[in-house]
């Protein structure tokens, strides 16, 4: 089959994965109506001829979206043609036409990361709020607003820890957090430690990779503490938060911070999160 020539057509975003070229892909999509639906395939073909990819099938489900995506048969067929490479990317309007919950979404970023493909989302905002945290209930509403943030990269070098201690002291003090301050900086010392020993790159040509951390000051004074790193695995992460593998995050849930973790919506990288509350009442 003739590729179609590509376009100049700009990125498109959210993405998951590495989209390429010639690629041949799926596109999906759910609704009630038959008659959106096709209009819907047709404006994602469109898209996909645009950026030269190869459309190799095309299914909707006429599911409202809180069905499962698991138990709908187009999607199944899909993420069948995904799983055995006779697809290698996905185009949908947006995530949640897949995927609802926090958890389910980050599943499906982690399941097309590993397979590997990608998934193009060209209806969804480009700038919505951030991801809610894997595996648990928000500490917040994705995207809520926060009173007060610092948030500064590090080379995940052992060397960088000091530094990141004494900063994080000194913009404690300027967002002026009533909480535990020596507790906050040791949680986050902690959560930069893991993320140098697990996270550092393997090769040396990857020697500048970096760790960007923040502390964000949001309702009743609770404290969030992120530390993102750029490796998207995080293997037993439940037993790791839950001190059963490791001691970095035990430690953590010892000094009386609740930890989580998420991906970004480009899955390529992942924050691990931990709340603390304001104890100075």
């Amino acid at each position: 089959m003739t590729h179609p020539t590509p376009t100049t057509a700009g990125p498109l975003a959210p993405t998951v994965g590495a989209a390429q070229t010639g690629a041949d892909v799926a596109l999906y999509t759910t609704t009630v109506n038959s008659r959106v639906a096709a209009v819907t395939l047709a404006a994602l073909a469109d898209v996909a001829t645009r950026q030269g990819w190869t459309i190799v099938h095309q299914a909707y489900d006429l599911t409202p979206l809180h069905v499962p995506a698991r138990l709908r048969t187009g999607w199944r067929t899909v993420a069948q043609l995904l799983d055995t490479g006779r697809a290698a990317g996905l185009v949908v309007p947006a995530e949640h036409e897949i995927a609802r919950t926090p958890s389910e979404q980050n599943a499906l970023r982690a399941w097309l990361l590993r397979i590997p493909a990608f998934a193009v989302y060209p209806h969804a905002r480009h700038h919505g709020p951030p991801p809610a945290p894997a595996g648990a209930t928000p500490f917040l509403e994705p995207g809520a607003p926060v009173d007060r943030a610092w948030s500064r990269s590090y080379a995940l070098t052992p060397a960088s820890l000091r530094g990141l201690r004494d900063a994080a002291r000194m913009y404690l003090t300027v967002l002026r957090w009533p909480g535990d301050i020596p507790t906050a900086v040791e949680v986050l010392s902690r959560l930069a430690h893991n993320a140098v020993i697990h996270a550092r790159p393997d090769t040396e040509s990857e020697a500048d990779g970096k760790m960007t951390v923040r502390l964000a000051v949001a309702e009743n004074n609770v404290l969030l503490v992120d530390v993102e790193d750029p490796r998207p695995e995080f293997p037993d992460s439940k037993a790791a938060i839950e001190g059963e593998k490791g001691r970095g995050l035990m430690y953590v849930r010892l000094l009386s911070a609740q930890v989580t973790w998420y991906l970004s919506e480009d899955a390529r990288t992942k924050t691990v999160q931990a709340r603390l509350p304001d104890t100075s009442a």
